[in-house]
């Protein structure tokens, strides 16, 4: 009874199953509904974590101003240090944004079927949202999209890039151009999954007042339960952002994991490659499903999949996870009932995928 209004019609950002952690701990699980890493954190990110338990004070609020921290993030992402920001996790990031830059009944643009948090967070902020649909391929038809603002003249435009779940890129040219056309909205371009494609607008957006880009070290870094991201942007954006940031709800031992992974790069920059290798090799080995599903090509660590028969679909889902392999259905849009996505891992993990899928298709034929 004591819900703001904004929540009362607000449907949730629907979460993965919640299966694979019901199975015991000794289940060999392959979680690939997330997107999270299937390999765990670098062997230096154990090492210091271990290292924190026994030696920092734990007993103290973590560092508010973690300077090295900063100062890695800067270096990693070649901008200046006071053109980035840490947060305890990107989605934390969306909120901060709202609570920001969004007043109660201003529009707000989403490029979509895309990432449903931020949505979530605007709509619970009073945002006014609607969505431009991405064409047949999942491209953005800019012509359509130009007139498309113009029309709801927005305050924000959400951007994923490249997008989940279809795994589609947008040249970072054509999104240069687009924010260079709208200087009055504030463009946010989530980069979750840059590290997979190699690209990002980040050199632009340190440099122009209306672009925030959110990333994560959840993917590529595999720190998901760290829960830890960060923001590049214009300084004056970081000011506005620090205003209301709230540093020490960010962990210590959260701190430390990434810092020791991006001391790690070696070791992410292998796992890319890996995933690059392992996605190039399931998608050719499922195509010869054609009359089953439908392939989309990503520039991220997943592949959308469509079913051409939801029953199938919904048979293939059961199959897979009675060998305790787990995948993300996407019957929560109306849209995308016919979808799954897979997140991408290891070659060794992606030839057992493609072993039991194969089994699904010969039981079906």
């Amino acid at each position: 009874m004591f819900e703001n209004k904004f929540l009362k019609g607000l449907t949730p950002y629907k979460l993965s199953s919640h299966r694979a952690w019901e199975l015991s701990i000794d289940t060999e699980v392959l979680k690939l509904d997330w997107n999270e890493a299937t390999i765990p954190p670098s062997p230096l990110v154990f090492e210091r974590i271990l290292d924190a338990i026994k030696k920092q004070r734990l007993n103290w609020y973590p560092d508010v101003n973690n300077v090295t921290l900063i100062h890695k993030l800067a270096h990693y992402a070649k901008v200046e240090n006071e053109e980035v920001l840490y947060f305890a996790s990107s989605d934390a990031i969306h909120e901060y944004l709202i609570s920001a830059y969004l007043e109660p009944s201003d529009k707000v643009v989403i490029v979509g079927p895309t990432y449903d948090n931020f949505r979530a967070a605007a709509e619970s902020g009073g945002g006014d949202v609607s969505f431009f649909n991405l064409n047949e391929s999942f491209t953005i038809d800019f012509k359509l999209f130009k007139e498309f603002i113009t029309r709801n003249n927005p305050k924000i435009v959400y951007i994923v890039n490249p997008n989940n779940p279809t795994g589609t890129f947008t040249a970072i040219e054509k999104l240069k151009g687009l924010i260079t056309d709208y200087p009055n909205i504030l463009f946010i371009i989530d980069e979750a999954y840059c590290e997979f494609n190699g690209e990002s607008i980040a050199d632009f957006a340190v440099n122009c007042l209306n672009v925030i880009v959110t990333r994560t070290f959840s993917k590529a870094f595999a720190l998901a339960s760290f829960r830890i991201g960060y923001v590049i942007s214009d300084k004056l954006n970081i000011k506005v952002l620090s205003k209301i940031r709230n540093a020490k709800n960010i962990p210590l031992l959260s701190q430390v994991a990434a810092i020791a992974a991006l001391d790690s790069q070696d070791y992410t920059n292998k796992y890319i490659a890996e995933v690059s290798k392992a996605r190039e090799y399931l998608y050719k080995e499922l195509s010869v499903f054609d009359n089953y599903i439908k392939l989309y090509e990503s520039h991220a660590n997943f592949i959308f999949i469509k079913f051409f028969s939801k029953e199938q679909k919904y048979e293939f889902i059961r199959f897979l996870e009675n060998y305790s392999i787990f995948v993300r259905d996407y019957n929560h849009l109306n849209s995308m009932q016919n979808y799954i996505r897979i997140t991408i891992g290891t070659i060794e993990q992606m030839k057992y995928v493609n072993e039991i899928i194969h089994k699904f298709f010969n039981i079906i034929e």
